[in-house]
């Protein structure tokens, strides 16, 4: 009985390993084919609907098939909150490489608020792709929601950050993992912890309209 288990066990980590491999693979290779700017987008979005699937419980999806799919269906859209990103994200930087003040005391302040900005956009990109995939919403509705998510779900938000510093001193000692796993281990990661997530909120919210009606 142990071998049998151990050897599950062992049998479920090589497939997994094989997953993110195949997928980070995928990921790649249709971001270039978007050349890389209207790519990485639908690419994204089609990897997190991978591993949302995953997460679910769905070991035996065809996926392939589930990302080029998705790839496909999410084109437009994805490209749109991808673009958003880009564009918040870059104004956010050259703000705060460039942002010069008269005063020295405006500008530690200006330095403070960019900081705390910076940190927003970057708890907001991390909850954005797993909200995109699992609900159904506007496009500025999930910006929204990302950040009152986080507030809402504070221990979570600092597991889910903690998780991603983990990845990225993973990342920074052995950067060889960046190119075979960087992109779909950090979406696994993500995927798996704001899945578990949502469903408790899910499940609150499910048992506050019980107890109203």
């Amino acid at each position: 009985m142990l071998g049998d288990g151990f050897l599950s066990k062992f049998y479920y980590f090589g497939e997994t390993i094989f997953l993110l491999l195949y997928v980070n693979f995928l990921w790649i290779c249709f971001t270039f084919l978007g050349c890389i700017i209207f790519g990485i987008g639908p690419s994204t979005v089609a990897m997190f609907t991978v591993f949302r699937k995953w997460s679910m419980g769905n070991d035996g999806i065809k996926t392939f098939q589930v990302f080029w799919q998705t790839y496909k269906k999410e084109f437009v859209r994805a490209n749109g909150l991808s673009l958003i990103l880009l564009l918040i994200g870059y104004m956010l930087y050259i703000n705060f490489q460039f942002l010069q003040l008269d005063s020295l005391w405006l500008q530690q302040v200006s330095k403070v608020l960019l900081i705390i900005a910076l940190i927003v956009y970057g708890i907001t990109v991390i909850y954005i792709f797993p909200m995109y995939v699992h609900y159904e919403n506007k496009l500025f509705t999930y910006f929204k929601n990302a950040m009152l998510l986080a507030i809402y779900s504070p221990i979570r938000t600092l597991y889910l950050i903690a998780a991603c510093l983990t990845l990225y001193y993973l990342y920074f000692h052995l950067p060889v993992f960046i190119f075979f796993l960087g992109a779909s281990l950090t979406s696994l990661v993500i995927m798996y912890i704001t899945y578990r997530t949502f469903r408790r909120l899910e499940i609150r919210q499910s048992q506050l309209q019980e107890t109203e009606a």
